[in-house]
Parts: C-alpha cells; structure tokens; sequence
C-alpha cells in the first residue's frame, strides 16, 4: 500500500513539473510576441538638412510608436505603421526647411503736446507718423532711437535693449512668416516693451515694468504703429514703430 502511495505522488509531480514547464514556456512566447511590433511596423531614418530631431514638434509623435535620434546629429529613426509613412513624410518635409531671417527695425518716438519736436528724415516712418497725427493730440513728436534685430523664422525669445534715452529693452517671441509672396508676406510675433526701473528688488534683482504687450503682425517692408505708453513726468507718450523685412 506504501507502494502505491508513492507511486501516485510520483506521477503527480511529474505531471505538475510537465504542466508548470508547458504553461512558462508559452509564458515566455507570449512576452515575445508582445515584445515585436506588429507586422505592419516599419522602422525608417531620415537624415534632417535644417532642423535638428530635438526640434521636431510633439504633434508629429502621433504618427509614431517610437523615435530616437543620435545626441549631436541630425539623424531621425522612427517605428511607424506603414500607414502612417506618406502623412509623417509630408509633415516633416515642410518642417525640414531653411529658416528664413526676419530684419526687425524697431523706432521710438517721443511725442509730446508742446512744440518741441524735431525733423524727422525718414519719408515712410514720416508719413506714419502724419497718420498717427490725425488719432492722437500730440503737437510735435522727435526721434528718440533706432534699433534693429535679426532673427530667424520660427525662433523663440529675443531680447533687444533698445537705443533710447530710456533703459527700454524689447522681446519677441514666436515669429513666423505668413504667406509665400514676396512682397506680400506678413511677418507675426508677440512682443513686449519693458522699461527698467530705477532701483532693484529687495532681493537685488533687476526689475522692468511693462509697457506695451500684445500679439501682432506688420506687412513686409511695412511700419506698424505697435503701441503707445506714457512715459516720463513731462506728459510725453512713447510711440513703438517696427518695420520688418524678410530675407
């Protein structure tokens, strides 16, 4: 009877160790399989000309299951459904384009409700102030600096101190170029006027105090009236003009 008690326990446990053998192998092929990309799965490299993979924008992702790209090249590797190739494809070709550089002139002016201006030589910004004329109060308006920034299309945030006898200091950001004809093209960013203030902060830092803010646009080889803020004690107003010009 001993005999066959052990008998039984011996078949028992080579039928478990068979089943427990059966079920971790099928484990380990069913990782496998969840570890491959499915068949349709189409792993390509692209080698971009004028932007880097770092700069290729998050929207693109969702054409993709993964991407990676050397540290300090310009090479793309993506896995991809082969559905997608054609969509991601035309995306990144409009994305991979030699930047265009925008020429920003930025003119202050100082107008003032007493005849203290002066003459101010540039036809064009003349003549925009001669419009200006006939919306605001002001008697005389003078020069009060030129400045100029070249950026590039698609570039983040630039800081100009302007040329002025204020600590004015300029920023723009997210510039970008709307249309294909040249002549006919818009240059729009956002922008803000700071002037610097007279004593820092309690920890010591420099403080600014916001002039003029917005987002805009000007017409290519255009002049925009961008804002108008008081400044000083005498009653004068600060009039930003920015012309831009593409290259």
């Amino acid at each position: 009877m001993r005999r066959l008690i052990v008998l039984i326990l011996l078949v028992l446990f080579v039928l478990s160790f068979t089943v427990y053998a059966f079920t971790g192998e099928l484990g380990e092929e069913q990782k496998s399989k969840e570890s491959q990309p499915p068949r349709d799965a189409v792993t390509k490299t692209y080698v971009l000309k004028h932007i880097t993979p770092r700069t290729v924008p998050q929207a693109l992702t969702q054409y993709v299951w993964t991407k990676s790209h050397d540290t300090d090249g310009n090479m793309l590797t993506v896995t991809m459904p082969r559905e997608n190739i054609a969509k991601f494809e035309e995306l990144l070709k409009q994305l991979d384009v030699e930047k265009r550089k925008i020429l920003v002139r930025v003119f202050t002016i100082i107008a003032s409700r007493e005849n203290k201006g002066s003459d101010i030589r540039d036809k064009e910004l003349r003549q925009v102030l001669d419009e200006l004329q006939k919306v605001l109060s002001f008697n005389s308006y003078r020069l009060d600096g030129v400045s100029a920034i070249t950026v590039m299309e698609g570039q983040g945030d630039s800081a100009l101190m302007l040329s002025s006898q204020s600590p004015l200091k300029l920023n723009l950001d997210h510039i970008h170029i709307q249309g294909d004809t040249p002549g006919a093209r818009d240059a729009a960013f956002e922008f803000s006027l700071r002037q610097k203030q007279d004593l820092p902060n309690k920890d010591g830092n420099i403080m600014y105090e916001e002039l003029i803010a917005s987002e805009t646009s000007v017409k290519e080889n255009g002049y925009l009236v961008a804002g108008v803020s008081k400044i000083g004690k005498d009653g004068d107003s600060l009039v930003l003009i920015i012309n831009v010009e593409i290259r």
